[in-house]
């Protein structure tokens, strides 16, 4: 029998995607989903399916497939982890990883319910978020590619291997993407993995770093708030995009060169949760920042605002 996967191209900030990927030690799994819209969007239109060891079927076994339910507010995330009121999951759970969740999915993996098997992948699993287009179950966005199975560097499944960061990036060659790491998408990205991006890849050449910025194991700090240019496109002027750079990025010292196009009037810093931390006033086209003496290693945003009431966002790593 064969087995067909639809990939529409969707239009930038009009869906929802993934945002975030975990998969971390023991049950430590989490899926982040982020509505770059300005509305509301309402669940019962999509799900998520995890395709288990290169399965093409998957979507046709309901232990695989998990329909959501709720909404997700404009320019807002679901964090999606197994419940854990399931006996046994909660000790297995990181503390850091259940305070960041609001959406519980089922964690009784033998239950034979809908949904039962999806949030226990492993690095050699691809996940899919799907949507019901008029009537038909599409694709909108997949960390990994269906129908393929990453080898580890042994090249065998035993092992589990998981998509790496050397091509032909399945076969366990490079340092592991999807196993025991944190995939951060990056704010450029607007839209999910469409047909022409798919193609791009071809088989076996899922590159998660064209998307997407690694992060260490069971790194949960960026998880419940999304940065994206689609909310700073929808309030800037005229919806023209401002154009920044932030040097060196990441950053292993205090000090970062903030250079735009733009004459700079403004310069904040906040963390992953959005929480200000500082901010300085000038009137140039570029600045030398001096980052705060106690500020931790993680990910933090800088925003750059013009004259004009626009303003320009860029993500900081510092190690």
């Amino acid at each position: 029998m064969l087995a067909f996967t639809v990939w529409v191209s969707g239009q930038d900030c009009s869906d929802l995607m993934i945002s975030e990927y975990v998969e971390g030690w023991n049950n430590n799994k989490s899926i982040e989903i982020y509505n770059p819209t300005p509305t509301a969007i309402d669940l019962s239109a999509y799900r998520l399916i995890r395709w288990s060891n290169g399965d093409v079927t998957s979507d046709q076994d309901i232990r695989y497939v998990l329909p959501l339910t709720g909404s997700i507010p404009s320019y807002q995330v679901i964090v999606m982890i197994q419940d854990t009121a399931f006996p046994g999951q909660d000790t297995m759970i990181a503390p850091g990883l259940k305070a960041k969740a609001n959406y519980m999915a089922p964690a009784d993996y033998d239950a034979g319910t809908a949904g039962c098997r999806v949030v226990f992948w492993n690095g050699d699993d691809a996940i899919s978020l799907q949507k019901n287009v008029s009537g038909t179950w599409t694709d909108i966005d997949i960390v990994g590619e269906i129908g393929v199975r990453p080898l580890n560097w042994q090249g065998t499944t035993d092992p589990v291997g998981g998509w790496d960061d050397t091509a032909p990036y399945a076969d366990g060659q490079g340092n592991y993407l999807t196993k025991d790491q944190t995939l951060y998408r990056k704010a450029n990205i607007k839209t999910g993995i469409d047909r022409d991006e798919m193609n791009a890849y071809g088989p076996n050449s899922f590159n998660a770093l064209l998307e997407y910025d690694s992060l260490p194991n069971n790194d949960f700090d960026s998880l419940g708030h999304h940065t994206c240019d689609c909310e700073y496109l929808s309030i800037r002027e005229n919806g023209t995009r401002l154009n920044a750079s932030v040097y060196p990025n990441p950053v292993t010292g205090q000090k970062v060169l903030i250079t735009a196009d733009f004459e700079i009037t403004e310069i904040e810093l906040f963390n992953i949760q959005g929480t200000f931390i500082s901010r300085v006033y000038l009137n140039d086209r570029q600045y030398n920042m001096t980052l705060p003496e106690d500020l931790g290693k993680g990910i933090y945003f800088v925003r750059i605002h013009d004259n004009k009431n626009g303003f320009a966002s860029q993500k900081l790593i510092l190690f």
